[in-house]
This record gives C-alpha cells, sequence and structure tokens, in this order.
C-alpha cells in the first residue's frame, strides 16, 4: 500500500487505489489462511470478498489504519464463518494452540473452531481492556508489525508491546483453564 492515497479530497479511489487495496486484503487473507488448517470451501477469494463487502464504504486515513480496520472485518468473516459450519454440526477438529508463537507466522496452525475460541477470549479481555483486545486482534488476526499497532491506537511502541505481552499471557491462562 506504499504510496495509496487513501482518502482523496473527492473521497473517490482511483483503479489503482482499489486494486492495491486488493492485493493487501490477499496478502491479509493469505496470511490468515496459511496458519490455520486447511477447510476446503474457505479460500482466499471467498475471505477477500467477504471483507471487501465490510469495508468497501469506509475512509481509511493510512495503511495501518486500514490494516487495523481489516484485522476486525476479517477476524469477524472468519468467526461468521466458523459459526455457520458449527451450526450445520460439521466435525470438530481440535488443535493446540500455540500462544508463544501468536502473531508470528512460522509454525502456528489453528483450527476453524479455534478461531471462535479466540474470539470469545477476546471478547472476554475487550471487556477488562478494549485496547490490549485490539493489539491482539490487531497482531494476531491482521498480522501487524508493532510500528503499526502502535500508529494504528497512537500509543507509544513499547506500550504495544506490554500490551501484547499481557494479552499473550492473559489469552494463555484463558484458554487452557
Amino acid at each position: 500500500m506504499n504510496g495509496v492515497d487513501f482518502v482523496r479530497g473527492d473521497g473517490a479511489r482511483s483503479e489503482a487505489d482499489l486494486e492495491s487495496i486488493y492485493s493487501e486484503l490477499r496478502k491479509l487473507a493469505g496470511f490468515h489462511l496459511a496458519r490455520r488448517t486447511p477447510h476446503p470451501s474457505l479460500q482466499p477469494t471467498l475471505l477477500v470478498n467477504e471483507t471487501w463487502l465490510r469495508l468497501s464504504r469506509q475512509p481509511w486515513k493510512s495503511r495501518s489504519y486500514f490494516l487495523a480496520v481489516a484485522s476486525n472485518a476479517m477476524r469477524n468473516v472468519l468467526v461468521d464463518y466458523v459459526r455457520a459450519r458449527l451450526a450445520q454440526k460439521r466435525g470438530r477438529a481440535w488443535m493446540h494452540i500455540n500462544i508463544e508463537t501468536a502473531g508470528e507466522q512460522e509454525g502456528m496452525t489453528f483450527s476453524l473452531v479455534q478461531v471462535l475460541e479466540v474470539h470469545e477470549a477476546l471478547e472476554r479481555l475487550a471487556k477488562l481492556d478494549a485496547r490490549k483486545a485490539r493489539v491482539v486482534e490487531m497482531r494476531f488476526f491482521g498480522g501487524m508489525e508493532f510500528e503499526e499497532i502502535a500508529e494504528a491506537l497512537n500509543i507509544s511502541l513499547i506500550t504495544a508491546k506490554r500490551d501484547w505481552q499481557f494479552s499473550r499471557a492473559w489469552l494463555y491462562d484463558t484458554l487452557t483453564a
């Protein structure tokens, strides 16, 4: 998204802007789908298109703001997908989530059920501390770097890192209880 004019004076987006935004969403979808166990009916294009429908009418101030909003939208798309699949009484494949490497791309996979478990845990964390829940959402679901998180939330880099450390420990305790 380097050099993309997120909000032009007239509020319109050029075709190049839209292609760049769609490309960024594809990367984010690939990040999400590469970290979980394969599911044949959930493809990157489906995830991107559903996310795009939720984002298309919103103005974006910057790349980090866009990634923060897209992380939230993609998380909600995944949660809605999981809920629909579980409502159909499909099989529930359980795997261990390693919170120690959550937010890191290498070696971490999780099942559809775990997406829902993390979402529900984040909802509980948000009631205790909304900012810490947003940090986890951006890092875990959005794959954002700490610098981007700090910019999007208008906090210092060290605060973003501390919030991540606290939240990771809190989630570990919550998910393993």
